[in-house]
């Protein structure tokens, strides 16, 4: 995930408008269109006080993945797990209905296996 989307799912997850966004970091409304979409980057500045309306780090606001810093050990083993790795890489790249979906597909899953679980105990 670019910045650019990051920037459009937390601005929309707020309900804010291009214009709000502009009017808080007091720029136009088209830079804020040319950051979600022309790959335009803000300053520094711009970027501390994104992260702080939208309660994130600033890490993730470019990458688009909350990661902590420094990792734990168990934090390794999780990013070092190969499927993780690859679901994480394969979820950046979905639109926001896309990942809805694969949420509750994913906690169809968890009740699944939560019921096998309780069956195999009995």
């Amino acid at each position: 995930m670019n910045f650019g989307s990051t920037l459009k799912r937390l601005r929309k997850s707020k309900n804010l408008r291009q214009k709000d966004l502009a009017d808080y970091l007091h720029v136009s409304r088209p830079t804020i269109a040319g950051y979600e979409t022309k790959n335009k980057q803000p300053d520094y500045e711009k970027l501390e006080q994104l992260a702080l309306l939208f309660e994130v780090s600033v890490d993730y606001l470019i990458t688009g993945i909350n990661r902590p810093f420094p990792p734990s050990e168990a934090d390794e083993s999780f990013y070092g797990n190969s499927q993780l790795t690859s679901l994480v890489n394969h979820f950046e790249v979905l639109t926001d209905q896309s990942r809805d979906d694969l949420v509750k597909y994913a906690e169809l899953l968890i009740i699944r296996d939560k019921q096998e679980r309780e069956r195999t105990r009995k």
